[in-house]
């Protein structure tokens, strides 16, 4: 069973308890600020929220960030307290472990019996960190044999990424507790789709077979490819747009997609397409207000681009052959999400591709020699869980791109333009100013905005949405 709910902000021995440690990857980024005690506090509070929280904060499977959202603002640099605020803040919303835990132990034999029962959760991490414990020196080979079982792969890829992410944490941090909690997250998911990632589908889509020997198409061009594509227009408007017909419609345009977009298994392939994966759900995230509406910034298209930060770190782990499919796997998974939400035009503000790439906002006016200063004490102040792993990608694809090149192409695969993720970083931080912890109604009417929701590619939406 789980450990009784709360535990007292002196109590360290809670860091024992949950064999929560937080080391370092090479391939995670961090910036100065953090020091011996921030790494305390936030190897307590992540040790806190392992033992006192469940991985849903809802009956309607709304995910735990708590530790997300904690360990990003620690890698900016933010202080034990506001380390400490983060933790206040989110546990206003978790639900207690205890309460959501039943009396089964799960074991090597049983396991696959109990996917997707939540009251599974706290038996499965259990389960999952003694395994990694008893791997030794092995712990993440072991990991990764759950992660790309078949049976178990779907979930990873599910519930928004959410499975995925937590995993990248546990890989970045070097800590077998959260890897732990990720593999028992992905178990308790149900998948997003039925067929998408299953071992017949995804080794089609692996195999690239296209009628031709070209190099397959771009994402930019597969992204054009799904908007025109009849079957798009089966995919219906509503307020919550993951029906079960627009669900069978999306999956089946992503498995017809996805295999048009070849990794070769080789490392200068696999960082070749991580870029341009990386820049154009950048480019998706920055380009989808319809001129004259309001800026928005999309809640749900927004996990295709911080799930991506972590899939480098999870190479660190993997041979070439098992990066290439992981990166497909993420590619299918996010041209499904695409397409579900309405196929969205791009709509690519003249900023998004300056080729100033140290534009400052209006908002984001600051005296400092790197602009980028700015916006990490932004994130790091935000109370939206978000925000702080939004701009943790879009720095990452600012380091990444700044030492290759974006326009290499071949003749007919049209690579995004160069991204000006400065400037992606300032609109979320000046964009996205609501607490996701207070009543967003009552934010919106002073004047504090949030995330958008809904089917942005149809018409319908933007009847309803604001103009400027």
């Amino acid at each position: 069973m789980a450990s009784n709910y709360t535990h007292d902000n002196a109590d360290y021995s809670v860091i024992d308890k949950a064999r929560m440690t937080l080391g370092h990857a090479s391939a995670g980024l961090l910036l100065p600020g953090i020091d011996s005690t921030t790494r305390k506090e936030a190897t307590r509070l992540c040790a806190r929220d392992h033992l006192e929280h469940h991985v849903f904060f809802n009956s309607r499977g709304f995910h735990n960030h708590l530790n997300h959202h904690l360990l990003a603002t620690f890698t900016m640099g933010g202080s034990a307290e506001r380390l400490q605020t983060i933790f206040d803040i989110n546990k206003t919303i978790e639900r207690p472990l205890a309460s959501f835990s039943n009396d089964v132990v799960i074991t090597s034999d049983n396991y696959k019996d109990h996917l997707a029962d939540e009251l599974c959760y706290s038996a499965f991490v259990n389960f999952f960190h003694k395994r990694l414990e008893d791997a030794g020196e092995n712990w993440k080979s072991a990991a990764f044999e759950y992660v790309f079982d078949p049976q178990i792969f779907q979930h990873v890829m599910s519930g928004l990424f959410h499975p995925f992410i937590q995993l990248g944490y546990g890989l970045e941090f070097e800590s077998k507790a959260i890897t732990a909690a990720a593999l028992a997250q992905a178990c308790v998911h149900s998948p997003s789709y039925k067929k998408l990632l299953l071992s017949d589908t995804f080794a089609e889509i692996c195999s690239g077979t296209l009628a031709n020997d070209s190099k397959g198409f771009s994402l930019i061009q597969i992204i054009d490819m799904i908007r025109e594509d009849g079957l798009a227009s089966e995919i219906t408007y509503a307020e919550q747009p993951f029906s079960d017909a627009n669900r069978a419609a999306a999956e089946s345009l992503a498995i017809k997609y996805a295999k048009m977009w070849m990794v070769e298994p080789t490392q200068d392939a696999v960082d070749a397409k991580y870029r341009e994966l990386l820049s154009v759900v950048a480019l998706v995230y920055g380009s989808l207000t319809r001129p004259g509406h309001k800026r928005l910034l999309h809640f749900v298209l927004m996990h295709c681009l911080t799930s991506a930060y972590f899939l480098p770190i999870l190479f660190e782990s993997l041979t070439v052959d098992q990066q290439a499919k992981l990166l497909q796997a993420h590619c299918a998974v996010t041209l499904g999400t695409f397409a579900i939400h309405g196929s969205p035009k791009l709509y690519i503000p003249s900023e998004v591709i300056a080729v100033d790439t140290r534009h400052v906002t209006t908002l984001s006016q600051t005296d400092s020699g790197n602009p980028w200063l700015a916006v990490f004490e932004k994130a790091i102040a935000s109370d939206d869980m978000h925000v702080a792993k939004v701009i943790r990608s879009l720095w990452r694809g600012n380091l990444l791109n700044a030492f290759a090149s974006q326009t290499e192409s071949v003749e007919g695969y049209d690579m995004p333009p160069p991204i000006n993720w400065l400037y992606l970083a300032q609109i979320t931080v000046d964009t996205i100013q609501a607490s996701t912890f207070k009543d967003l109604d009552q934010q919106a009417q002073e004047g504090k905005r949030s995330w958008v929701h809904g089917m942005i590619g149809c018409d319908a939406f933007w009847t309803e949405y604001p103009k400027e």
